[in-house]
């Protein structure tokens, strides 16, 4: 991108945006003003009309015995428990707080894109994630993801600031909310090799090194970790932390981690932030280089150990500021040539975005049930339907506990709450086990599961020979068929089983 022969880039690339005066400030305020409105209204809208999903579900009922049971990210879990405590149990109390994390997080991200590059930077990166469908929906959710955004996105930019000023106390802050966004979320530990790369990285390009940039700031960040590493060497500790991530059990391939993320970023995004990647690191803009850091060593990171861990590309949602900092760049940088031709290729550039952005909004809101399976529907209909007596079946019972509204009479076989996984592995003894107690069975099937749990079909062509279907709540949404489908299978007890036991009565009663 060729620049104006006016601009000073070459002099401003290696420090920080000058203060603002103070008509300026009042301009940013209101700025801010209208944006968190916007991003308010995005992230209020309908966000108690859809059923929880499953991992919500999880959260929801981890939270409520909180602090007995200490997750390995509490502070989702404290927020969680403290609001629906303090304001009833429902979808919307629930995902309040993450929903107010993702307002708070306009202005924590347009304070540093301000000051490592310029308001007009700052004011796209905020305006893409005003309307960012992925933002949107993970402040939306009851999961710690945009507590990941915002913590992890605050302590890169305090880092960064403490080694530009020299700061130690931003040094200092920028530790304390590395560490929350820990606690909020395990894997945006992943940060830390990119600060550490950033480093040594400033230190051999030609981009001028911070003056803050010394032994004492980087001992105050990376010296608590370096020491935390000895704990590491005790079982339960690692243990523990290692809970957080899981085991590769869905066989998930690094290129399924690069098309997650693609298609969570947008790939009209991911393709702006690139173009402003490669002029950063043309021009050894160090706000551009510390971005592209904060994008990509965690992405490395992540792929190299995906063979071995149940991840995906949605686990780099902590590294979305970068990209959305780095795409503005892209758009605010082409204003910047003289030529008319590239103001014009800057407007489009952030239509084109915004526009991929409000198509996904539209299918969101209004098409796809904002990507949930319409658990609570499908539960509504079973609750009406269901007897005392009955049996269901279902890929994670806990959805279960959860929107099951009638107590069940435990049977023959055990918990009246059956996991589809156990079911279908013995289906054979359980159907003689049913016909025998002459017992409904209710099968709530969902795509999603299906397609791990059930690759071969078996189990669904026997549940389609042996029960009549119910209902169906189709949902597809995020690529995926997250439809939910209820069936019931009837069974009668035998004859013979039926005159033995009236003979017994009778018996009984005479006697």
């Amino acid at each position: 991108m060729p620049r104006s022969r006016n601009s000073d880039y070459g002099t401003l690339r290696g420090s920080l945006a000058p203060e603002r005066d103070s008509a300026s400030i009042i301009e940013d305020v209101i700025v801010m003003i209208i944006v968190m409105a916007l991003a308010a209204v995005m992230r209020l809208w309908k966000l108690g009309e859809w059923s929880f999903w499953a991992d919500e579900i999880f959260t929801v009922q981890d939270a409520q015995r909180f602090p007995s049971l200490i997750n390995v990210n509490p502070v989702v879990y404290i927020i969680v428990n403290y609001v629906t405590r303090s304001i009833g149990l429902s979808e919307w109390s629930a995902r309040l707080g993450p929903c107010i994390i993702g307002i708070i997080s306009v202005p924590a991200l347009y304070w540093p894109a301000r000051r490592m590059f310029n308001s007009k930077v700052a004011a796209i990166a905020c305006l893409f994630l005003v309307f960012h469908p992925w933002h949107i929906f993970w402040s939306q959710n009851v999961r710690a993801y945009s507590l990941a955004f915002l913590f992890a996105g605050l302590s890169a930019s305090l880092f960064y600031l403490a080694l530009e000023r020299d700061n130690s106390w931003l040094t200092f802050l920028s530790l304390l909310t590395m560490l929350i966004s820990i606690a909020s979320y395990t894997q945006t530990v992943l940060l830390i090799p990119a600060l550490v790369v950033y480093v040594i990285l400033i230190m051999l390009l030609p981009a001028g090194i911070p003056r803050g940039l010394n032994g004492k700031n980087l001992i105050i960040f990376f010296g608590p970790f370096i020491l935390g590493l000895i704990f590491l060497l005790i079982p339960s500790v690692r243990n523990y932390i290692y809970s957080g991530w899981g085991l590769n059990q869905l066989g998930r391939s690094p290129l399924y981690i690069v098309f997650t993320l693609l298609y969570g970023l947008s790939i009209p995004m991911a393709v702006a932030a690139f173009v402003g990647g490669i002029h950063s690191f043309t021009y050894m803009h160090r706000g551009g280089l510390f971005m592209i850091c904060y994008a990509v060593v965690p992405f490395i990171a992540l792929l190299i150990i995906s063979p071995f861990f149940n991840v995906a590309g949605y686990y780099l949602f902590f590294t979305m500021p970068a990209f959305l900092m780095l795409a503005a760049f892209c758009a605010s940088e082409l204003t910047e040539s003289t030529a008319r031709s590239s103001r014009i290729l800057s407007i489009a550039v952030i239509l084109i975005v915004l526009v991929s952005f409000f198509a996904q909004d539209y299918l969101y809101f209004n098409k796809e049930n904002g990507g949930r399976p319409k658990w609570r529907a499908a539960f509504e209909t079973l609750n009406s339907r269901m007897n005392a007596g009955d049996t269901l079946v279902i890929s994670m019972p806990r959805i279960a506990q959860y929107y099951l509204k009638k107590p069940l009479i435990t049977s023959s076989v055990g918990n009246p709450v059956m996991q589809l996984e156990d079911v279908k592995s013995r289906i054979g003894n359980l159907e003689s086990l049913w016909k025998w107690e002459g017992r409904d069975i209710w099968f709530m099937l969902d795509e999603l599961s299906l397609k791990s749990l059930d690759k071969d079909r078996s189990f669904r062509e026997w549940v389609y020979a042996n029960c009549r279907m119910i209902k169906e709540f189709p949902v597809y949404a995020r690529v995926s068929d997250r439809s939910i489908t209820l069936w019931h299978a009837a069974y009668e007890k035998p004859k013979a089983e039926i005159e033995s036991e009236e003979s017994f009565e009778f018996e009984e009663f005479t006697f």
